[in-house]
């Protein structure tokens, strides 16, 4: 009998992850950057997040019956990739640097070639013990499989759709029960991940990083009929599939790149402008392209959504891959009259699909099916508190009832930090490792962007909403634990918690159910005891340009080093001492 223990590894340009699953349930899940604290921990194989995994199951790396990465590395060895460039370079004017990156991509997914990496690094780490088995899946199906199981629906038309993925770019997939069927498939360069990463660093952000930023900008602007019809040139219909779409690739890739390697000249000719630098103050032209940018893609996604729901009659949407972070689009998916209701998984990038590539090989080794995902507090957890604070001669009290005394402090006007249990996962802050702050006050939503985040004047702020309220402050809404769908908030809303809804009427809501998450969802409990508002402004604990903060020291040290008022840790609270 096997351990039953399965593994997954994501090991790509940026965010690498590992997971360990068991009979359908998670048992972990880590990002390297968490431990390395350089954001994103771009090219660094995941070797602390893959001790932490074994670590809390217990178990060693030999113990492990597979692991899984969400690559098709069969494709890469036999032919079938280089096969599939061979006709991309057949029918567009590829350049120099992108046959490198083909070759340079045949090379590392190559089987032997992976294999060697991923030894290399398990014998630096626990030396020369019995290494389990490599399996790989297609990059989408991971996608696919992770977002449709996790969501717990039997019948979903699921959605997957990145940069790139072994050869495809979006993929819709007709899913019922485990059984998961492409009925629409654009490979590369068509990918609406390209496009979103070029106008990224087009307005003067990081592709693979600031997109959230783009997309929280389109909010502050207009329509530009000008600006929209240049967008179009870049993304558009495709003439011979209505419900499709084709993306002109040298604006992207194929051409010289004087100002970034994610978009070529002909960008900045087309505009008549040269790109933002990050230095550069904002103006509304840049509002308004952000805005184009983010309206296009959305056209072009719900004409593929309607195509959809009409060929196969299924109305739920499951959504997976990079793009899925993009919270505006869920948002109008969900508002379109044909769709019942959207699950857009929370996990959806490369480095979440190491969970979605453990689950996969689970699968196809057993025929276990995931559990329904309902948390992500899957991380690191500190031993010890306590003793870390006294170690740093920091001066701090006991709490007898840590939600009731940290709702006092919210409600009194401080901004305080909240570091309780395992840390979750994903970008998203949802009850273990966040700052919190009074959503009733617009000044303390100002004060956190001013002197802890140092984030721009347009990013929004969201809501930690108690699940039995949510109908309270939404009218229409559906499942959203995770903050990763957008809702039109209500008048009452507007009323009680103003510093959480966004200049668009908007709020990204993260709904706290009591089962999965009780100590914070006392904490908002206390906070509407006190205040008679059921919410709480929540926000990641970390400073700008920094990953959230995993263990008590980086707490410390991000506590200190910012405006905030007290931080909550365990059951115990360190506050600043008042300036004379």
């Amino acid at each position: 009998m096997g351990s039953g223990y399965f593994i997954g590894i994501f090991e790509g340009h940026a965010d690498p992850a590992a997971a360990i699953v068991r009979n359908g349930e998670v048992i972990a899940f880590a990002e390297e950057e968490r431990f390395t604290r350089q954001k994103h921990a771009w090219g660094v194989y995941p070797i602390r997040s893959l001790k932490y995994c074994l670590d809390a199951a217990g178990i060693t790396l030999s113990d492990v019956e597979a692991v899984a990465l969400n690559w098709d590395i069969d494709a890469f060895t036999n032919g079938r990739m280089g096969e599939f460039f061979d006709s991309v370079n057949s029918e567009f004017p590829v350049d120099a640097a992108t046959r490198g990156w083909q070759s340079s991509m045949i090379r590392r997914f190559h089987r032997e070639e992976t294999e060697r990496r991923h030894h290399f690094e398990w014998r630096r780490a626990f030396g020369d013990v019995a290494f389990p088995p490599i399996v790989s899946a297609p990059h989408h199906y991971v996608h696919a499989f992770q977002s449709a199981m996790h969501s717990g629906l039997e019948r979903s038309l699921c959605l997957t759709f990145d940069g790139s993925g072994d050869q495809h770019c979006t993929v819709l997939w007709d899913h019922n029960g485990t059984s998961l069927t492409p009925i629409y498939e654009r490979k590369i360069p068509h990918s609406l991940g390209w496009y979103y990463a070029a106008f990224t660093e087009y307005l003067g952000f990081q592709a693979y990083d600031g997109e959230y930023k783009l997309m929280g900008l389109a909010a502050y602007g207009k329509e530009d009929d000008e600006l929209m019809a240049k967008v179009g040139k870049v993304l558009f219909t495709d003439p011979d599939q209505p419900h499709s779409y084709a993306l002109d690739p040298g604006f992207i890739h194929y051409g010289p790149h004087s100002y970034s390697h994610r978009f070529t000249d002909r960008l900045v000719e087309l505009f008549e402008r040269p790109p933002r630098i990050s230095t550069d103050e904002y103006e509304p032209w840049h509002e308004n392209l952000a805005f184009a940018v983010q309206h296009n893609l959305e056209q072009r996604v719900l004409a593929l959504i309607e195509w959809g729901i009409e060929k196969t009659g299924v109305n739920s949407v499951t959504i997976g891959g990079g793009v899925g972070h993009n919270v505006k689009l869920n948002s109008r998916i969900f508002e379109h009259p044909a769709v019942s209701g959207v699950w857009a998984n929370p996990l959806c990038s490369d480095g979440g699909a190491a969970l979605g590539a453990a689950h996969a090989a689970e699968f196809n080794a057993t025929g276990t099916r995931p559990a329904k995902l309902r948390r992500l507090d899957l991380g690191y957890e500190e031993d010890d508190v306590e003793s870390i604070l006294k170690s740093s001669r920091v001066e701090f009290r006991r709490s007898h009832n840590i939600a009731r005394e940290t709702a006092e402090l919210i409600a009194k006007g401080n901004v305080v930090a909240w570091f309780q249990g395992r840390m979750e996962a994903g970008p998203r802050a949802l009850g273990q490792r966040s700052i919190l702050a009074d959503p009733r006050d617009v000044r303390a939503r100002d004060r956190v962007n001013s002197i802890i985040k140092f984030r721009e004047y347009w990013r929004p702020f969201c809501p930690s909403i108690l699940a039995e309220m949510a109908s309270d402050y939404f009218d229409h809404i559906t499942e959203a634990s995770f903050m990763v769908t957008a809702f039109a908030a209500n008048e009452r809303l507007k009323l009680e918690a103003p510093a959480i809804v966004h200049v668009d009427g908007t709020a990204r809501v993260q709904m706290v159910e009591k089962d999965v998450l009780p100590l914070y969802h006392s904490l908002i409990s206390e906070f509407k005891a006190i205040t008679g508002v059921g919410a709480l402004l929540n926000t990641s604990f970390n400073v700008k340009g920094e990953p959230v903060v995993c263990t008590a020291r980086d707490a410390l040290r991000t506590f200190w080093a910012t405006g905030l008022d007290a931080l909550a840790i365990g059951d115990l609270i360190v506050e600043k001492p008042a300036i004379q």
